[in-house]
């Protein structure tokens, strides 16, 4: 080799950083939930999928106006429009699915979007990706979504101040497992709602924080977080105005500046306001929810209250992993495992931000977690119904990585300096809790759980046709990726506390 060309390679190994890296497995760990799950798997998909491929009227071939029943009815493909077969049953696996190939829909629906129940701008963007091969375009849909979540949050990274990278990538890393993994690599809306409203708070309060080109290119990303979260689910337009209403009162001063800077989410709370109240889901604000709940019209409301009020802290862990995944939710082999090591790595990360209190933190903080309590609460019991029955954590989630990066926040330039017994635990726990969720995923689908054995394509009823890796392979390959993210952002994180407590650098 040659002398230039060694100097070349010296130059860029001094100049690599392994956070560079931190990107692309990201990509690859949540690409593994995209294949993870088969087609029609997150919670209501019949309902999202053929949301999507009739998301576009002028596309006739995907879905067309259903001339025998009218309105409110559409011909779709067929295979979307039902619950999937192994919805009811844990045993039973995604192999008695069947998608024949029908050019021209022929199936009769009257359960979509069509009659307007949620913002249409998700599934506007996803129709783009819609074909005849319904198995395909859903995949590439998902993976299109894991794409959206690290182009944004990496985005961020660079362009927030130093201060508010580790509430945005530790906020997001300590609630990945195992609920937002697998939202963010489905086909469901929540995965739109959970990553604008995620970001979009962080992106306004770094809106607030600095000048120039960077503050525009952050006031653009809030505003895409923004519409992002309101164009696709009913509950993200108000958790994008809590998070909005937060950075503002964050990011406070008695400037001219500020109150011009102002405009930006006002205008952006008055999009949401308008998605909100164009979606058929608004009327859950005053009637709450009671859907599949025969009973729910003839309960005592009282009661209905009592047990809400001790039992709304379920909704809480099931972000962590005491729920199960996909449509039932129900607990599965191996979650209580995983329950622990999450919730550990949140209260115990989250709490080191508790040294950094300050009154305009707390007030957010206090306003924050009673917005998670209370909220539910109502929701429920105005609609008759009990924790367990309609809302699930997922609905939550959005505004608990809100939490996760507000009590990681510190004040003006200080960073947040972790020891290594705060992180390397933390590494261990994620990477084995994201190992258990991946697995047992996989053997929901792949045998069901009547089927036991470390090897998952050991007697196996479903997988994809023509993938290059097995079930286990990709088990050990999504493995491998996501300790490997949460190793480079650990030792990263580590690396900063050896320079200076401040960041003077941070609000440029």
């Amino acid at each position: 080799m040659t002398e230039p060309a060694l100097t070349g390679i010296r130059r860029f190994t001094r100049r690599f950083r392994w956070i560079y890296l931190a990107p692309v497995l990201m990509v690859l760990a949540l690409s593994a939930w995209a294949f993870a799950s088969p087609i029609g798997a997150s919670p209501d998909d019949d309902y999202h999928l053929a949301s999507i491929w009739c998301a576009n009227e002028s596309r006739t071939d995907l879905c067309a106006p259903d001339p025998v029943h009218g309105d409110g009815w559409r011909l779709v493909l067929p295979g979307i429009t039902t619950a999937p077969c192994y919805v009811a049953d844990d045993t039973k696996s995604a192999g008695c699915q069947e998608w024949p190939n029908v050019p021209t829909p022929t199936v009769a629906a009257d359960h979509g979007n069509w009659i307007g129940a949620y913002p249409p701008l998700y599934y506007a963007a996803m129709n783009v990706f819609a074909t005849h091969d319904i198995q395909a375009s859903a995949l590439v849909m998902r993976l299109v979504n894991v794409l959206i979540f690290v182009a944004l949050t990496t985005a961020l990274a660079i362009l927030l101040p130093v201060v508010l990278r580790v509430p945005l990538i530790a906020g997001w890393m300590i609630t990945m497992v195992p609920l937002s993994g697998y939202l963010i690599a489905s086909n469901n809306p929540g995965a739109w709602a959970v990553i604008g409203v995620g970001g979009a708070w962080l992106a306004a309060l770094g809106w607030f924080r600095t000048t120039g080109p960077r503050s525009w290119a952050l006031g653009a990303l809030t505003a895409l977080s923004v519409l992002m979260a309101a164009g696709a689910r009913t509950d993200a337009a108000i958790y994008s105005i809590i998070g909005l209403a937060i950075a503002s009162f964050l990011g406070f001063e008695r400037t001219r500046t500020y109150f011009l800077k102002l405009l930006l989410p006002a205008g952006l709370v008055l999009m949401a306001v308008i998605f909100f109240f164009t979606s058929g889901y608004a009327g859950v604000a005053v009637g709450g929810l009671n859907g599949g709940v025969p009973d729910a019209a003839t309960r005592d409301q009282a009661t209905a209250l009592a047990f809400n009020i001790v039992s709304i802290p379920q909704l809480w862990t099931g972000v962590f992993g005491s729920w199960g995944l996909g449509w039932r939710m129900e607990v599965w082999p191996g979650f209580s495992t995983i329950e622990f090591a999450t919730l550990a790595v949140f209260l115990g990360l989250s709490s080191l931000g508790l040294r950094f209190m300050h009154t305009r933190k707390a007030i957010m903080t206090v306003a924050l977690v009673a917005t998670l309590y209370v909220l539910p609460i109502y929701i429920l019991t105005r609609g008759g119904s009990v924790v367990s029955e309609n809302v699930q954590p997922r609905y939550l989630l959005p505004l608990v990585v809100v939490l996760a990066g507000l009590l990681l926040l510190t004040q003006s330039q200080r960073q947040l300096r972790p020891g290594r017994w705060h992180v390397i635990p933390a590494i261990i726990l994620l990477a084995g809790a994201n190992l258990i969720a991946l697995y047992m995923n996989l053997r929901r689908y792949v045998t069901g759980f009547d089927v036991q054995g470390l090897r998952l394509e050991s007697g196996a009823e479903w997988w994809w046709s023509d993938f290059p890796l097995s079930p286990t392979a990709l088990w050990v390959f999504g493995s491998v990726v996501f300790a490997a993210t949460v190793v480079v952002l650990g030792v990263t994180w580590l690396r900063w506390n050896r320079g200076p407590a401040t960041a003077p650098e941070a609000l440029q």
